[in-house]
């Protein structure tokens, strides 16, 4: 999900700003000051990183400095007003008239690749960083259905022989004169030849483009009927945009999938990103609090990361340092869900390490508290029984053995989706059952 993780799609549609442009002013009505308070998109990105609401990409992290680019660009450039035409006069229509002066604005991107690999979650980064009103983000395809609606408007209230584009671009422009579209495409020859010329002129009125797409420019409108005649809008959308492909390999929609589970084993680095889909799904991508302290009987117990109700903590956090069942019950009244990584294979050598992790399963059972947890085998091998590799006999760590068969049976249940959906955290339980009613349409749809 950029690496989003959020709710992969994670963030909801924008809406369009349809409010007017002062052309006296800059186009970003904010002055450069205005980075330390709202920042740019490389600014935002690093900070939801730190927050654990993105993970760390490269490949999204080089589209974001272009991003950057483009932003601060934008902070400076002042576009001209939008001149209506004059009405032809008789020496222009004898000998011609000259094409408008084309507006240099800032070139904008065309941001492509494989689906789910956080082209969308870069382009809204940027679109929320611009502090203007003069912007609009929307699906091309809804776009497409109103330029559509406008010429049809149009032609009912005009003259048959006047030309609805270069109206309907000046109005678009005027509206808002950054736009980002998300899935640009085009597939059919009603839009190819509406855009060829819509496009060139939305560009001569200095609107700024930043778009999404799963197709490079070359490969728009592919096989289409009189393509020939599309091939200028490509190149000038190559002219007025940088295009760079955003294909780091990582589908993040699959990690939000992966996100209906909160068990994981073994550690990985796939592990590691699902754990944290799964902690932004839970805390609805709120802004982390790092190293925070709950109090309580005069004692204190460090935080590393919580937001809304839900904490992680390293297994070695918890149960490799002296805490008791105080601790873990407290733990388990303040937050609804807790995030435990990266619990390793207990021997009986980890006796302490094993009884402070039963016990903290105790504690959350009790209250109902989900579980979101990384370790380096499944659940049933957690625990060998064993001392440096060879087994134990005898009645000295039966108990712990007991014990943590009992761990075992509540872990099994509380990774089930029972379990989940009758919790303490909505978002989780609603994302469970949703993700049980997907399961049953695909049964079905294969039947």
């Amino acid at each position: 999900m950029l690496r989003q993780i959020s709710a992969c799609r994670h963030p909801a549609i924008l809406r369009a700003s349809t409010r007017g442009f002062h052309a006296a002013s800059s186009l970003l009505t904010h002055t450069v000051d205005a980075l330390d308070t709202n920042g740019g998109p490389v600014r935002e990105y690093k900070r939801m990183v730190q927050d654990g609401r993105l993970i760390d990409d490269a490949f999204q992290r080089s589209i974001v400095s272009k991003l950057d680019r483009l932003y601060q660009d934008l902070l400076v450039f002042t576009p001209p007003p939008l001149v209506e035409p004059s009405p032809p006069s008789y020496f222009s229509k004898l000998f011609g008239t000259k094409d408008p002066e084309r507006v240099t604005a800032p070139r904008g991107l065309y941001i492509y690749g494989d689906v789910g690999t956080g082209k969308t979650t870069t382009m809204d980064m940027f679109y929320t960083s611009i502090p203007t009103t003069s912007k609009r983000r929307v699906h091309f395809h809804s776009f497409m259905l109103e330029v559509h609606a406008r010429i049809n408007h149009f032609r009912r209230t005009h003259h048959a022989h006047e030309d609805p584009v270069p109206t309907i671009a000046r109005e678009l422009a005027r509206a808002s004169r950054i736009i980002c579209f998300d899935e640009f495409q085009v597939t059919d020859i009603a839009d190819a030849m509406v855009l060829r010329r819509l496009l060139h002129e939305m560009f001569v009125c200095g609107v700024v483009m930043v778009t999404t797409s799963n197709r490079h420019p070359d490969a728009l409108y592919a096989n289409g009927i009189q393509r020939e005649s599309f091939m200028p809008c490509i190149d000038e959308l190559k002219l007025k945009c940088e295009c760079v492909s955003l294909d780091s390999g990582t589908d993040y929609r699959k990690l939000v999938r992966e996100s209906a589970r909160v068990f994981f084993a073994p550690i990985t680095q796939n592990t590691n990103d699902a754990l944290m889909a799964v902690f932004a799904r839970a805390s609805q991508n709120a802004r982390v609090q790092v190293n925070g302290e709950l109090r309580f009987l005069g004692r204190s117990l460090r935080v590393p990361r919580s937001a809304r109700g839900v904490a992680w903590f390293e297994f070695s956090d918890l149960c490799t340092q002296a805490h008791g069942s105080a601790d873990y019950i407290e733990l388990a009244r303040h937050f609804h869900t807790l995030v435990l990584s990266n619990v390793p294979v207990m021997h009986m050598d980890d006796r302490n390490a094993a009884r402070r992790f039963i016990t903290l399963i105790d504690a959350l059972y009790e209250a109902h508290v989900v579980l979101v947890m990384s370790s380096e085998a499944e659940i049933n091998a957690l625990f060998t029984g064993e001392f440096g590799g060879k087994k134990e006999g005898g009645c000295v760590g039966e108990e712990e053995v007991f014990a943590f068969q009992r761990a075992v049976s509540r872990l099994v249940e509380m990774q089930s989706r029972k379990w989940i959906t009758s919790g303490r955290n909505d978002v989780l339980a609603e994302h469970a059952q949703r993700m049980d009613a997907d399961t049953v349409d695909q049964v079905l749809a294969t039947n």
